[in-house]
């Protein structure tokens, strides 16, 4: 899907200019407004509806990864670490001077 959307961008680079190419895929001009239009319809609608797709996915991703990370730890290895950090301390080391 990336590989369709770059090779569309860049048709659309060649054809009707870079900085045209990017605002008709970022919605900022119309593709009516450019010449061909027959390529920068196909690019309005890949940033229309692709690009966000591709985003929200690799958002989807970093978030999934993440929570995975957090999950790795079993609920009673939890607990049994609380529990060992809630102790309180024990006896101080005798003091090693002996003179």
């Amino acid at each position: 899907m990336l590989t369709a959307c770059g090779a569309l961008y860049i048709l659309n680079g060649f054809l009707i200019g870079w900085v045209n190419a990017y605002t008709v895929l970022t919605g900022i001009t119309s593709p009516a407004d450019v010449s061909p239009q027959w390529c920068a319809w196909p690019l309005s609608l890949t940033g229309w509806a692709a690009v966000p797709a591709i985003i929200g996915a690799a958002a989807g991703y970093v978030i999934t990864e993440q929570i995975q990370a957090h999950h790795a730890r079993e609920l009673s290895d939890v607990l049994d670490e609380l529990h060992r950090l809630s102790e309180p301390p024990g006896p101080p080391p005798p003091s090693g001077s002996g003179q």
